[in-house]
Order: structure tokens, then sequence, then C-alpha cells
């Protein structure tokens, strides 16, 4: 009879023992799953960057083609003018092509301020998408912390209970 409340004992540290180490798991493998996760949501990053390049590349192609379209309008006006025996230093064909470059300037403007706001809410998206993965690293460490404690308090449990045992079966005696 007396190896009964050792037993009991035993099996109550090993219990808690048991899940502690359980617990450890759980956290270790909640940290992988938020790492992981941030990782996934990281790429996002990339991505972002790579649309970036395309668009900025875009932009630049698209005014080298406006400027190119523009030079070939003004050659046009120029020559059919000429051609009709205009006289292109003044008047009305002065007032078309400077018009002219007034638009076509003011085209590559707009471009420019399109693919500036463009360009911000390409960094706003990088910074939101940073963010987003620190939060699912510092979830998963929360997670990990109170699976961990958890399991402390369980093996705290599993030593109060076998202590308990010890003294109510008479074990630990105290004089």
């Amino acid at each position: 009879m007396d190896a009964l409340p050792l037993l009991m004992m035993g099996t109550q540290v090993a219990g808690g023992i048991a899940e502690k180490k359980a617990a450890n798991k759980a956290a270790e493998a909640a940290r992988r799953v938020g790492e992981f996760n941030a990782q996934i949501i990281e790429r996002d990053v990339n991505l972002l960057e790579n649309q970036r390049t395309i668009i900025n590349n875009n932009v630049l192609i698209s005014n080298k083609r406006k400027r190119m379209a523009f030079r070939e309008a003004q050659g046009e006006a120029v020559a059919g003018f000429a051609y009709a025996g205009v006289d292109i230093a003044v008047g009305t064909p002065m007032e078309v092509l400077r018009r002219n470059g007034r638009e076509s300037d003011f085209e590559i403007a707009v471009d420019k301020f399109n693919n500036y706001v463009t360009n911000m809410q390409i960094n706003d998206a990088i910074e939101d998408t940073k963010l987003t993965a620190q939060l699912s690293r510092m979830e998963a460490g929360a997670s990990a912390a109170a699976l961990r404690s958890q399991g402390t308090a369980s093996l705290i449990a599993g030593f109060g209970s076998a202590a308990r045992i010890g003294f109510d079966t008479g074990y630990f005696k105290v004089a």
C-alpha cells in the first residue's frame, strides 16, 4: 500500500511534464505557422516592387512615344504650312505649334503626376504588407507564449497534485 501514493505522485508529475512538453511543441508549431504566414505576406512586397518597375517603365515608354508623336505632328504641321506657302514664323501656324507643344507638355506632366501617385500607393501597400507580416509574427509569438505558459501551469499543477497526494496519504510527514 505504500507504493500506491508514490505511483500516484509519479503519475501526477509525469502528466505535468508531458503536458509541458506538449505545450512547448504546440508553441513552436504556432511560431512556425506565424512565420510561414509572415513570409507569404512578405512575398507581396516583391510583387509590389515588380509592379512598380513595370509601371515606371511603361510611363517612360509612353512619354517617349508621346514626344516622338509630338515631333512628328509638329513636323507635319510645319511641312503642311510651308507647302501651302504660309509663313510659319508668326500668326496662326505658330499658334498651332505652340498649342501642340503645351498640350504635349501637359500630357507628359499628367503622366508624371499619375506615376508619382501610383508609386505612393505602392509604397503604402508595401508598408501595409510589412506591418501585416510583423503582426502575424507578433500574434504567433503571443500564441506561443500563452501555450508555453499553459504548459508551465500544467507542470506546476502536476507537482502540486503530487505534493497534495503525498501529504494526504501521509507520505510526507510533517513533524
